[in-house]
């Protein structure tokens, strides 16, 4: 078993492979999360067999955006933690991966993922909305965007909305951070996706401060609601679906015809609402975290 980061010449030998190398390559070289160091090929006897790439999150994290696997499980584990290994560097404590279950082998990428040290971390439902118009909604509320208030204001309001939240990744990374260093990670992971300072808004009743949207584009018309959230304060009031009309009507005005909104499972008043603007169920997903553990 050989693993070591991919050279360019290596994507035409991954492409003839087979169709899970081909796709690996074709999707990665095309990628705005392709980084080269991040990205490794798995041969055995000099013909490669699987390929990963990582792309970092923030400082001290890496998210697992593609596994091209061997047919062997316990293989694909191997390869998986040499991988690991090599990526890892001396500030990298946590690996994340999202898995779907949507997929042909989620069982086998399950196995294969554990088996290199990723256990589950939260489970969550995905929705979409794939319409090229927004029902009929008279917003009560009035929205300020990043561009105008800040990008303090809003990492405070993230900090705010993550007290008590039914995220439980968010709120188990708050525990262990602090609120305001946690919100300021996860705002500085979301930047390098996509940063539109004037599509991220905070929402207002009157004077009143009652929650954030984060709306984001990745690409072909396709974003996400990448984060939504109501102060404690404020909650049980409604102020979800007035906060995600907002969302959705950026992304729908702007070309984004599929927009993705992943939900931690306990989440039910954000499913509700998800349903009443007309986001359809898809699937179901796991987010597993692998720690590097340090002498």
């Amino acid at each position: 078993m050989t693993v070591r980061p991919i050279e360019d010449a290596d994507f035409a030998r991954l492409e003839q492979a087979g169709e899970r190398t081909k796709q690996f390559a074709e999707n990665a070289k095309r990628s705005q999360y392709y980084v080269p160091e991040y990205c490794f090929i798995f041969e055995e006897a000099g013909k490669p067999m699987g390929a990963v790439r990582f792309f970092p999150d923030g400082e001290d994290a890496l998210e697992t955006m593609a596994l091209a696997r061997p047919e062997s499980i316990t293989s694909a584990s191997a390869f998986l933690a040499e991988a690991i290994r090599q990526a890892v560097t001396p500030k990298i404590r946590t690996i994340g991966c999202q898995l779907y279950n949507g997929i042909a082998d989620f069982e086998d990428r399950l196995h294969i993922f554990c088996g290199a040290g990723f256990a589950v971390v939260q489970e969550k439902l995905s929705y979409t909305y794939e319409k090229e118009t927004l029902p009929p909604y008279d917003n009560p509320l009035h929205f300020k965007s990043v561009s105008e208030v800040g990008e303090a204001a809003f990492v405070d309001m993230v900090a705010r909305v993550t007290v008590n939240t039914l995220d439980s990744v968010m709120a188990a990374d708050a525990a262990r951070l602090g609120d305001l260093p946690a919100a300021q990670a996860y705002v500085d992971s979301l930047k390098q996706i996509e940063f539109n300072p004037d599509w991220w808004k905070l929402g207002y009743d009157g004077e009143a401060c009652i929650g954030l949207i984060l709306p984001q584009k990745f690409h072909d018309g396709v974003g996400a609601i990448n984060y939504i959230g109501v102060a404690p304060e404020h909650r049980g009031r409604g102020y979800g679906l007035p906060l995600l009309m907002e969302g959705t009507r950026i992304l729908v005005s702007h070309g984004v015809h599929k927009i993705i909104a992943d939900i931690d499972v306990a989440n039910k008043p954000l499913a509700r609402q998800l349903e009443q603007v007309g986001y359809a169920f898809k699937e179901e997903e796991v987010v597993l975290a692998l720690n590097i553990e340090r002498e």
